[in-house]
């Protein structure tokens, strides 16, 4: 018995701080994503520092690494090397959303994506339905989970940028109540 007790107690040292490593991974990755827009490298910066993680097993941080590699793109030069960019960051927006379809977060960066890409690049068909995901998803979350502030940020994301229809536009104006009792 002190055998098996050891053993549990060695193999969750083992695994407990590669998931704390992850967790605070994941809150510098959401900072970083939410700044891109504050300097010019900061896309670009942001990909490179998860470019050579194996995140097959992790379909957020797979798609934080496709939404900056999507954005990088604009900050490439040529247009070999930009389409490059995009279509590797697409490919695995797309890809986190098959590992994990109703993730809200997921859904997010690719809705992001897809508002921000340049429209001949034809990369808005899941725009409604991201859309969609989102909001209901976010209906069911309680108002104090862990996620609330980044749940608030994904809500002022889509107030500023989706173009919500009204129906729409109240609900998350809804969420976003909801998650400021937490975010504070």
């Amino acid at each position: 018995m002190f055998k098996f007790i050891f053993g549990v107690f060695f193999m969750i040292s083992l695994i407990a701080p590669e998931v704390v490593a992850q967790q605070g991974t994941i809150e510098i990755v959401r900072d970083q994503y939410f700044m891109l827009s504050k300097t010019e490298d900061a896309a670009l910066k942001l990909y490179k520092s998860l470019e050579k993680d194996d995140l097959n097993s992790n379909p957020v941080l797979l798609a934080y690494r496709g939404a900056s590699s999507a954005a990088a793109a604009g900050y490439v030069s040529g247009v070999r090397k930009k389409l490059e960019f995009f279509n590797r960051g697409k490919d695995e927006l797309e890809k986190a959303v098959g590992l994990k379809p109703l993730d809200a977060e997921i859904r997010f960066l690719r809705l992001a994506t897809q508002l921000n890409a340049p429209g001949f690049l034809g990369y808005t068909s899941e725009i409604r339905n991201d859309k969609a995901i989102i909001i209901k998803t976010l209906q069911s979350v309680p108002a104090n989970h862990a996620n609330a502030y980044l749940y608030q940020r994904i809500c002022g994301f889509m107030l500023s940028y989706a173009d919500l229809e009204p129906l729409e536009k109240a609900t998350v104006n809804q969420l976003v109540t909801k998650f400021k009792l937490k975010a504070k």
